[in-house]
């Protein structure tokens, strides 16, 4: 069957890393200082590990929680006075997402998959959905026709549901999609269950890798992508085979 989508992870994937949880706790002190709140020293360390423990958490239900509801409980927890215009103004700190950096050769991968006529999309796990921001930062908000944020549907991967509501919108069937992810047990796996083809890039997120390790998160390694990358740009010569 003719492939007409290609599916995308962001962190890791577009990006060579895109999550920090020391540069959120900072962009969270930052929200109470200008709100003339002085942050506990706590704060840091406190932020941190309850990221991390939520992490742990949505791991084994695969049902995302909201970043909003995490600064929330952090803040009371260490009796923080607060208001809604502290958590808004932590909540888009952390959607300009400085801790982003996108991969060298991502714009010049995703226009020529549009210029050859593919439909783009993007199914990503995160507690905060930022992701548009930074792509119309970067000039490629246009070039995606779906972005589907686990915060927003509840879903994470590898949960299928979140693999089936990017194949709805895209209006495409899983034999004609295929996803590129830098994570067997969430991507490969998640996607080959709905029937996607997957293509796994080498070199992931660095912060990912390293918390994986930290909390002992294991992976089912007995799982065969369809791909092996180990940068974004070779995954051109994939697709061309497929459509031409």
């Amino acid at each position: 069957m003719t492939l007409k989508a290609v599916l995308f992870d962001f962190g890791g994937v577009l990006t060579k890393a895109c999550w920090d949880t020391h540069e959120i706790a900072k962009l969270v002190a930052q929200a109470l200082i200008d709100a003339g709140i002085t942050p506990p020293e706590e704060l840091i360390d406190t932020m941190r590990n309850t990221l991390d423990q939520r992490l742990l958490k949505v791991i084994k239900t695969q049902i995302e929680e909201r970043m909003e509801d995490i600064i929330v409980e952090v803040l009371r927890k260490l009796d923080v006075p607060f208001n809604n215009t502290v958590i808004s103004r932590a909540l888009d700190y952390i959607m300009d997402a400085p801790f982003c950096q996108f991969r060298e050769e991502t714009d010049e991968v995703i226009k020529t998959l549009k210029k050859w006529g593919l439909k783009l999309g993007i199914v990503s796990n995160s507690p905060i959905a930022f992701h548009r921001r930074i792509l119309k930062k970067r000039g490629l908000l246009a070039y995606f026709d779906a972005i589907i944020i686990s915060c927003e549907v509840m879903y994470r991967k590898p949960h299928p549901e979140i693999f089936r509501i990017a194949l709805n919108r895209l209006k495409v069937k899983p034999q004609e999609a295929i996803f590129i992810g830098d994570d067997l047990e969430i991507d490969i796996k998640g996607a080959k269950r709905v029937g996607i083809r997957g293509i796994l890039i080498r070199n992931g997120d660095p912060y990912w890798l390293s918390r994986k390790k930290y909390l002992k998160i294991s992976s089912d390694e007995n799982i065969d992508p369809d791909y092996i990358i180990n940068s974004l740009r070779e995954m051109l010569d994939i697709i061309k085979r497929e459509i031409f």
